[in-house]
């Protein structure tokens, strides 16, 4: 057994998010996107760099990833996120999304009741048909910056 163990330990890490990033609610792995469907809700974590998470068609997600993530949350109650450096989050047709964002990070909210995204560091944030859109820059403790557009937010870089 003991010769085994370095073996499954390469296998489990070679597998990465893929396995089984999680661990409530069905899911769903195709090519190197995971999808949970929750019932009632889906929780899950995938800190490998580029991991990439889907929740649609239920209640509830909430999900915490790394580096290089990208999540897309659809046709939800509500989502919740943390993630890494320069991620992508995407929320359309949900009641509410409540994003943490790293460094060099990109949010989209579409069609959602209430958006509301924490930048760690330099962001951008895009709001189309949203209720609310509330974006907060921690590093300097000021609502984001809205662009002429009006629909796009940032924090720490121009428009």
């Amino acid at each position: 057994m003991l010769k085994l163990l370095p073996v499954l330990i390469l296998l489990s890490a070679a597998l990465g998010c893929s396995s089984s990033p999680f661990d409530g609610g069905e899911v769903d792995c195709e090519g190197d996107t995971c999808t949970c469907k929750p019932g009632p809700r889906c929780s899950g974590e995938c800190l490998d760099e580029g991991c990439k998470l889907a929740c649609t068609d239920g209640p509830d997600c909430d999900v915490r990833c790394g580096v290089g993530c990208e999540l897309e949350c659809s046709r939800l109650s509500s989502c919740e996120a943390q993630c890494g450096a320069n991620c992508r989050q995407r929320c359309s047709d949900a009641s509410s999304c409540a994003f943490t964002v790293g460094p060099e990070s990109e949010v989209s909210c579409q069609r959602v009741g209430n958006c509301d995204v924490t930048c760690t560091g330099t962001c951008r944030v895009d709001c189309q048909n949203t209720g609310n859109c509330d974006v907060t820059c921690q590093e300097s403790g000021t609502i984001a910056t809205v662009c002429p557009n009006g629909s796009t937010r940032v924090c720490g870089q121009s428009c």
